[in-house]
Parts: structure tokens; C-alpha cells; sequence
């Protein structure tokens, strides 16, 4: 599952941000791959919708934790882990 839940990420980011998903790593700082607020934002809700759960990103501390794809995997798997 960890794998899958990696690669569904990446290939969500790889095509909002019309990147290429080998470019993307877990070490890959979403600052590099220049993709907006918004963008991402509509990232994360996809991902919610995806893997069925719910990112808290109300706060600027919850967003300033998220700064590479491994970031963003790690949280969603350890939301999918608390779900089961």
C-alpha cells in the first residue's frame, strides 16, 4: 500500500504541475516544482477524496510542515494507518 500511496501522489502532483512524475521524488521540495497555493491546495483535496480522509491545513504551521512530496505522503499514509 505505502508504494501505491507514494505513487497516486506523485502522479497527482506530476500532472497539476505538467511535470514530468520521474522528475518527482520523495525528497522533491514543492517549492522547486513551482506549483501555487491553489494548486496545491486542490491537490490535497484530491488526495483526500482519493484516500478518503481529511488533511488539517488550517493553520499556516500545518502548511509550512509540508515542504517536500515525502511530507505530503508521510502524512496522508499516517492518516490512512489511523483510519484502519
Amino acid at each position: 500500500m505505502s508504494k501505491d500511496v507514494e505513487a497516486s501522489i506523485i502522479a497527482m502532483i506530476a500532472s497539476a504541475g505538467e511535470i514530468e512524475p520521474g522528475e518527482i521524488t520523495r525528497d522533491t521540495e514543492l517549492a522547486e516544482l513551482e506549483i501555487d497555493s491553489l494548486v496545491l491546495t486542490e491537490i490535497v483535496m484530491d488526495i483526500e477524496d482519493e484516500h478518503d480522509i481529511e488533511i488539517d491545513l488550517n493553520t499556516a504551521e500545518a502548511w509550512e510542515s509540508l515542504k517536500t512530496v515525502g511530507d505530503i505522503v508521510d502524512v496522508v499514509k499516517q492518516l490512512v494507518a489511523a483510519k484502519t
